[in-house]
């Protein structure tokens, strides 16, 4: 079973204990970015925590930029280590997107977005939400005078 990134975008805008969901969903709306294959998305919890523990000591060390990462840590210690899990990965040029997702792909445990050496993350802008929009009427500055 995969899923589609209208999905991922869903998932993620309903997932509230996600800091960087708005940010890697805007990301995904992007026509540029493409999910990829991931020829290991299947995982469990204790070996994507010591995964992605040592990708944080590497994206630091690196002078990698990144939105989540130390969320999606702390989300991923907070599991029974045997815990299944899939990863999906989203790709547009020097950026990456990985979201990490519960076995059934139903709940967003976790979001990492992080890009290439020297080169930052591509600039959010959050969505707002839509106006109805009302019809102005016109002031008549000069009514009186007429």
């Amino acid at each position: 079973m995969s899923i589609t990134k209208p999905q991922l975008c869903a998932q993620l805008t309903d997932a509230p204990d996600v800091p960087e969901r708005e940010r890697v969903a805007a990301f995904l709306r992007d026509p540029a970015t493409k999910l990829i294959e991931n020829p290991f998305s299947a995982t469990r919890a204790a070996a994507a925590r010591n995964t992605w523990a040592g990708r944080s000591f590497d994206f630091r060390v690196m002078g990698i930029e990144t939105a989540g990462l130390s969320d999606m840590v702390s989300a991923l210690a907070a599991l029974p280590v045997a815990e299944p899990l899939i990863e999906e990965v989203a790709r547009s040029g020097p950026h990456t997107a990985s979201i990490v997702l519960s076995a059934d792909r139903t709940r967003v445990i976790g979001v990492a977005l992080y890009g290439k050496p020297g080169i930052p993350l591509p600039r959010f802008v959050a969505r707002r939400p839509r106006r109805r929009s009302v019809a102005s009427a016109q002031l008549d500055l000069f009514a009186d005078l007429r």
